[in-house]
């Protein structure tokens, strides 16, 4: 696997948020020491991070504070002290006494109010994490089946005929005769028209399947070979054809 496939497979982003194993993040930094590109794509991510943290970061509203000052001093008026001796003190209290309380009743229902807003935020942005959480477990899962395949895998590297220069995919031969595949320059097949792979076994074509462009896997398995001496790839109808069409073939290697 080239190293742009490498990087925007995900497993860089999951080191970023420290969910990566020991052993992936050590794989992953001996490759930092050695690639400056890697490197650059950890930083620019850890940045990334960083700078969504500090952007999501939750303030009260600028309005809350100068809000429930103005209801606790309703409006611009003062609440009046009394001196105990004066006559009336115990109804000005009274009528003190409830005013405050109003007063820290509004203030404490716009407090409560302010703590259900940060909580549905909190419960918001939690869904949201969890939800970026699955998807690079996902691509960190897709990754080590991926680098499984590889390391057991023996690579051909088919390159476009003369019909079709600078076209490239690879195929992966996997030591259980299991083949698959992974187009890496191919243009986007053409309304009813589909990408099939085939072995070249004894000289004869051997149909391997179709390379389904709808799916998000970019290494595709395809039908098992057990002795191959080629793999090209044909552009056919939708669904394939038993024999490939010569004219139409885009890329081809021999082992």
């Amino acid at each position: 696997m080239d190293i742009k496939t490498y990087i925007s497979s995900g497993v860089i982003e999951a080191y970023a948020m420290g969910n990566l194993s020991s052993e992936e993040s050590s794989i992953l930094e001996c490759v930092m020491k050695n690639n400056t590109e890697v490197q650059e794509a950890v930083f620019a991510a850890q940045q990334t991070f960083e700078q969504l943290a500090t952007q999501q970061a939750i303030t009260p509203p600028a309005h809350l504070e100068e809000l429930i000052r103005s209801k606790i001093t309703f409006g611009n008026e003062e609440i009046e002290t009394i001196p105990l001796q004066q006559k009336g003190t115990v109804n000005t209290l009274n009528n003190n006494f409830s005013a405050w309380m109003k007063a820290a009743s509004v203030a404490v229902l716009f407090g409560l109010g302010y703590l259900g807003y940060e909580v549905n935020s909190k419960n918001s942005q939690l869904q949201e994490i969890a939800k970026n959480n699955l998807e690079l477990s996902t691509k960190v899962s897709t990754l080590e089946e991926m680098n499984s395949i590889v390391m057991n895998s023996r690579k051909i590297e088919l390159k476009g005929v003369e019909n079709h220069p600078n076209m490239l995919a690879d195929v992966y031969w996997h030591t259980s005769k299991k083949v698959f595949l992974e187009i890496k320059n191919l243009p986007a097949a053409p309304a009813g028209k589909q990408y099939q792979l085939w072995a070249i076994v004894n000289g004869k074509p051997v149909d391997m399947g179709m390379y389904n462009a709808k799916k998000d896997s970019a290494v595709q398995e395809m039908k098992s070979v057990n002795n191959a001496q080629a793999f090209a790839i044909t552009l056919e109808k939708e669904g394939g054809n038993p024999t490939p069409t010569m004219e139409e073939m885009y890329v081809m290697g021999t082992i």
